[in-house]
């Protein structure tokens, strides 16, 4: 998944800041002025007065309110985090700063992320106060035993937060990051190509309408859609982690792989590459691109996150593209997978700063009404983990222009109902067997069954190291 990161991140850095809109508006991002509250705190201070009655004695109790004001300590600091798309962390970086101008957010970008943050929390030193890490990684870092629980920061949060990006962060019952943002898997088409043969994108409610309807925008060099020759395509990763299939491990960290549900999405996807509606294409190839520029593939199987590719290396598609939910094996179902989980915030436990690193989390997690913080999650195409993103009616100006329609909004709809994605620290592992053993299944070495078998047994083996 490599290959795609960077795909992104070279989109990320061919964009420059500016351009937030509220809908068409494509007026660059306000800065946040943040507003003083006054605290005041009120004193009731109880004043005895003595009358004298003809010898009696009578007390009475007076009641005075004083108001003092007391203006809020300014914080001051500095925080480093870790991330990687660079544009959209300075995206991160200007708005945190606007909103605490007492506060410098350093942003530090690092090769070999992974290793390097396993490497720091052992040694204890060159630690950032925060970083992010996708799901799989997310779940080797917190079976370390290196990082911060954020279960109680996050307590205010807990009830707005996509259930399931809540429960697949979970180690032992306990949250170690704050999910920030996901990815469902969609069925991306063009809207010209569809049209030319006679799809209706709408009735393509089975992996069955797929192969049929596909056959309409398969001839003379073009096909309906692709599958990678090397690689778990999306295609065949969404049916697997959708909610006809059970993923790669279950929620006690058992191989699932071979499951009975698994093996009849493989017989399905197997199917539909000899009913000859796929195509081999290698992804993020410059073929691949082209294929999709012109339409000679009719649709995709991608994360939300694509939308990204057609509006910076593809221009000339603009109003071209649109979205409808991934398909299903039987009628009447209402699939959804997510690509990899999520994205989470995490802080190491010896990190320097780690109160100002919850700070700059909780700023670009949950600050919903931010101007900044909703820019970017359209500039990467990434959907919101907190719930009340959506509670305001946006979609990034520039992405509306090209899109012709709210694709957040949409999407959000589509991603209703995924199963949770779990993903052990094996996961990278398993991808790259179940990729070598898939292609001996396209050679026609083993059936659908034998492969995810084979698979599972090898999985086996690596868990035995742990």
């Amino acid at each position: 998944m490599l290959k795609e990161k960077l795909t992104r991140r070279n989109f990320l850095r061919s964009v420059g800041l500016g351009a937030v809109g509220a809908l068409l508006g494509a007026c660059a991002p306000k800065v946040v002025k943040e507003t003083v509250v006054v605290e005041k705190v009120v004193e009731k201070v109880v004043k005895e007065t003595v009358e004298v009655e003809k010898e009696k004695v009578v007390e009475k109790q007076v009641e005075k309110v004083v108001t003092r004001v007391v203006a809020p300590t300014k914080m001051t600091g500095s925080l480093v985090f870790w991330a990687w798309d660079e544009p959209i962390s300075e995206l991160m970086k200007k708005g945190f700063e606007a909103k605490f101008p007492g506060i410098e957010a350093k942003h530090e970008i690092v090769q070999n992320y992974e290793d390097t943050f396993f490497a720091s929390l052992v040694a204890g030193a060159g630690l950032p106060d925060c970083a992010w890490m996708d799901s799989h990684s997310y779940q080797k870092m917190a079976r370390t035993g290196q990082l911060m629980a954020l279960d109680e920061l996050l307590e205010p949060y807990k009830d707005d937060i996509i259930d399931f990006l809540w429960e697949g962060g979970l180690y032992q019952g306990v949250q170690y990051g704050a999910p920030r943002r996901y990815a469902p898997q969609l069925l991306w088409y063009r809207k010209d190509r569809f049209e030319e043969v006679g799809i209706d994108p709408d009735a393509i409610k089975t992996w069955d309408d797929f192969i049929t309807l596909g056959a309409k925008a398969t001839g003379d060099g073009r096909t309906m859609s692709y599958y990678a020759p090397t690689w778990v395509p999306h295609l065949y990763q969404s049916m697997i982690f959708s909610k006809d299939g059970t993923g790669y491990f279950d929620a006690e960290d058992n191989v699932v792989i071979n499951s009975a549900k698994n093996v009849e999405c493989t017989e399905k996807y197997l199917e539909m590459i000899k009913s000859g509606v796929l195509q081999v294409l290698k992804e993020w190839s410059p073929e691949w691109y082209d294929a999709a520029r012109t339409a000679k593939i009719a649709c995709l199987v991608m994360p939300y996150w694509y939308g990204s590719e057609p509006r910076v290396e593809m221009p000339d598609t603009a109003g071209k593209w649109g979205i409808v939910r991934i398909p299903s094996l039987r009628s009447g179902v209402q699939n959804a997978a997510i690509w990899q989980g999520a994205m989470f915030w995490i802080i190491p436990k010896r990190a320097k700063n780690k109160e100002l690193g919850w700070k700059f989390i909780e700023y670009t997690t949950f600050d919903y009404k931010d101007p900044y913080m909703q820019e970017s999650m359209d500039r990467e195409f990434v959907l919101p983990a907190y719930k009340k993103f959506y509670e305001i009616d946006y979609f990034w100006g520039d992405a509306l222009l090209f899109f012709g329609e709210n694709l957040r909004k949409k999407a959000q709809e589509l991603a209703k109902g995924a199963p949770v994605n779990r993903m052990p620290p094996e996961f990278s592992e398993t991808e790259r067997i179940l990729s070598a053993e898939i292609v001996r299944m396209y050679e026609g070495e083993l059936t659908p069954k034998q492969m995810l078998d084979e698979v599972a047994k090898k999985v086996e083996e690596l868990l035995k190291a742990r």
